[in-house]
């Protein structure tokens, strides 16, 4: 059985089992994860029959020729009539993810099927589906990523003072597109010296300097899936007070990586790297979680932060992402990303980790091999 159909079955016993007579999905990202189709303005209903997507002119070329569905609709009104008149032969409890349906909608499709009882779910199914990766995901991430490490050893080789974060941020993508990626898997971070000490911040105007670190977060999103990692880097001299920082995130970077497996919670994993950071004295320095699942979406589930309690599974992709942030000073942030396995987990990842290491590569005008 192709994947989406095998998910679309998967879904359908979820479904069943909460009493429901159809679901409806909202979200792009599940839309397409079910049918495979990956334009916007979409809608799945799915009963225990059959699978309709709903989408717009704009789109129906484009869905006859990737959606694995029963039916395509090509709407001609609003998305909520179109869904009523659809639902109105037998669909009486229609199950809805309460995160990906705005209040507006909801009222909407309230208001034009009034007979149907809409049950939101706090907990979406297809979001549950979507924790642990089959085959095919897994797969599609392992080349985002690899395309992602391929565009930064470029650019790395190109580093050199003067260089802004704008033009970084822009030749990661560039490269990244090259090698057959659709877009960066969210805007591009490249924070130079004290601007690094902000977690998200944004590339500006900011130039390398030749005694300056550069903090690097980047990904590309390929066929869908996303990938996700942070450098922490110097363009020419490292300081003692930087290199130690490192150190401490590497300590506490392994010692998430010594609970990232089944049995354990994501919130374990969480407490394990933090305690490392607190035991150095940088408690106050860290304030994000320690990671985040990766697939269709660049943030999903599980959460590895300290208000996470859930269980570790097989087939999860996370990423494992402490840092220091020093206001003023500069930030260190060492992201990788990770397969949990029956017995453990694999580190998907291969790029050197340590300031040192990468520093050996910066300007190197390392070849373009594609």
């Amino acid at each position: 059985m192709p994947h989406h159909q095998r998910r679309q079955e998967l879904l359908r016993r979820r479904i069943e089992q909460a009493g429901l007579d159809a679901f409806w999905v909202a979200a792009e990202a599940n839309v397409r994860y079910l049918s495979g189709f990956s334009g916007q303005d979409s809608t799945l209903l799915i009963t225990s029959g059959r699978t309709v997507l709903l989408t717009d002119s704009r789109y129906t070329e484009q869905a006859e020729r990737e959606t694995v569905a029963d039916e395509i609709l090509t709407r001609h009104t609003t998305m909520a009539r179109t869904l009523a008149a659809l639902c109105r032969p037998g669909i009486r409890r229609l199950g809805f993810s309460a995160a990906n349906v705005p209040h507006a909608a909801y009222l909407a499709l309230r208001d034009e099927a009034p007979s149907i009882a809409l049950k939101p779910l706090k907990e979406g199914p297809v979001e549950q589906l979507r924790r642990r990766k089959d085959t095919e995901e897994v797969e599609a991430i392992r080349r985002a990523l690899r395309t992602a490490e391929e565009a930064f050893r470029v650019v790395l080789g190109e580093m050199e003072p003067g260089r802004t974060e704008n033009w970084l941020a822009g030749r990661l993508e560039f490269e990244m597109r090259k090698r057959g990626a659709q877009d960066a898997a969210f805007d591009i971070i490249c924070a130079a010296d004290a601007g690094a000490s902000v977690p998200h911040a944004r590339s500006g105007k900011a130039a390398l300097s030749a005694g300056g670190s550069l903090l690097v977060d980047w990904g590309a999103r390929q066929a869908g899936y996303c990938s996700d990692l942070t450098r922490t880097l110097c363009v020419d001299r490292i300081s003692d007070t930087l290199k130690d920082a490192a150190e401490v995130v590497l300590e506490a970077q392994a010692a998430v990586f010594d609970k990232l497996k089944p049995g354990n919670t994501s919130g374990e994993a969480d407490a394990a790297g933090r305690a490392v950071i607190a035991r150095a004295g940088h408690g106050g320095h860290f304030g994000h979680g320690m990671g985040h699942g990766v697939g269709l979406a660049v943030h999903e589930a599980p959460r590895l932060g300290p208000q996470a309690d859930e269980m570790l599974l097989p087939d999860m992709v996370v990423t494992v992402e402490p840092g220091i942030y020093i206001p003023g000073r500069f930030g260190v942030r060492i992201e990788e990303m990770a397969l949990i396995t029956t017995e453990g987990h694999e580190v998907l990842t291969s790029l050197p980790r340590r300031p040192a290491q990468l520093q050996q590569l910066v300007g190197s005008g390392a070849p373009d091999t594609n």
